[in-house]
């Protein structure tokens, strides 16, 4: 039964029940016949629906505009940021306005995350093409320089892998963030100190290139998804390893990771350099999505990246995780 039919029925019935008792009542106690009691009780019944069909309508008149208003949306095409609810008619009950006033709420706040996606990926497709092209054209020039001596063809590689290093790093972090808003972390417990001296191996080499040193203190363990927090702490890692002049250490202190070097420190707040694709001075090489990952690895799991005081005298961020006991 529809709403209209449902509103009309009780309309009705609290229009006709009253009159049907009262006409019984006097009906038992007078002597008259009952075929004159019988057709008043049939003629309130008629003009009881009729009441009910009409004030149905009106009452409903409102709600069947803001439907047809959002069926007006439905069919316009054009873009989403042009898609604004058509003014009533006539003013609609308070009820109805608050129902308009929250539509047109979350119709903003859908063109709101419409733009940031279109912005984040704007920037990814910018982000993503300028390693990848300067990869080629570096190539390209390899290909050509038939003279080149083995030392700049080395450097020439190097510079390939290092850009190309760069366009996995962002498909990295998108891989961890599509994750994320797929399903929540799967939990096990992982041994912190054992991940951060993995994870230094891999990067052993280029340290070593730029005479940094690498090290890790302390110990400790945490429960999480060991491929989301491995990748938090490779950000890290490589944030530290990009600004380095001389050192980087990983301290572990139970359920948490501080990484710090001896470089400038942060050109910016962390809230401001934890946003997707924004970069401060000297982020040459960063996919502008690291510290956002960790950021989002760190919430996942019920933890937070905070700014710290090391005694390298740069920059120094800890990421905190749940303790090993959390289910």
């Amino acid at each position: 039964m529809s709403l209209r039919a449902r509103l009309a029925l009780v309309i009705a019935l609290l229009a006709f029940l009253p009159n049907l008792v009262l006409a019984l009542l006097l009906g038992l106690a007078g002597e008259g016949p009952w075929l004159p009691l019988v057709l008043w009780l049939l003629l309130l019944a008629g003009l009881s629906a009729l009441v009910g069909y009409f004030l149905a309508n009106s009452l409903l008149r409102p709600l069947e505009e803001f439907a047809r208003a959002l069926a007006y949306l439905s069919l316009r095409e054009g873009p989403v940021s042009g898609l604004r609810l058509p003014p009533p008619k006539e003013p609609p009950p308070e009820e109805i306005a608050v129902l308009r006033r929250r539509f047109e709420e979350l119709l903003a706040r859908l063109q709101a995350l419409l733009e940031a996606r279109e912005a984040f990926y704007g920037a990814l497709a910018h982000d993503l093409k300028t390693p990848l092209l300067s990869a080629i054209r570096a190539l390209e020039y390899l290909e050509g320089a038939d003279a080149l001596g083995k030392a700049q063809r080395v450097e020439l590689l190097r510079q390939v892998k290092e850009e190309l290093a760069r366009g996995y790093r962002l498909v990295e972090n998108l891989l961890a963030l599509s994750r994320l808003e797929a399903k929540p972390p799967q939990w096990e417990t992982l041994n912190l100190r054992a991940l951060a001296e993995d994870l230094l191996l891999r990067y052993r080499e280029e340290a070593g290139r730029r005479g940094l040193r690498l090290a890790v203190e302390g110990a400790g363990l945490t429960r999480g998804e060991r491929l989301l927090v491995e990748r938090a702490l490779a950000n890290l890692l490589e944030n530290a390893l990009r600004h380095a002049r001389a050192r980087v250490r990983v301290r572990v202190e139970g359920n948490a990771l501080q990484v710090e070097d001896d470089g400038p420190g942060l050109p910016l707040p962390l809230e401001a350099l934890a946003q997707p694709f924004r970069q401060g001075q000297g982020a040459r090489g960063s996919s502008g999505l690291g510290l956002y990952t960790v950021k989002r690895v760190a919430e996942a799991h019920g933890g937070r990246l905070t700014p710290c005081a090391g005694s390298l005298g740069g920059a120094c961020l800890r990421l905190e995780l749940p303790p090993p006991t959390r289910l």
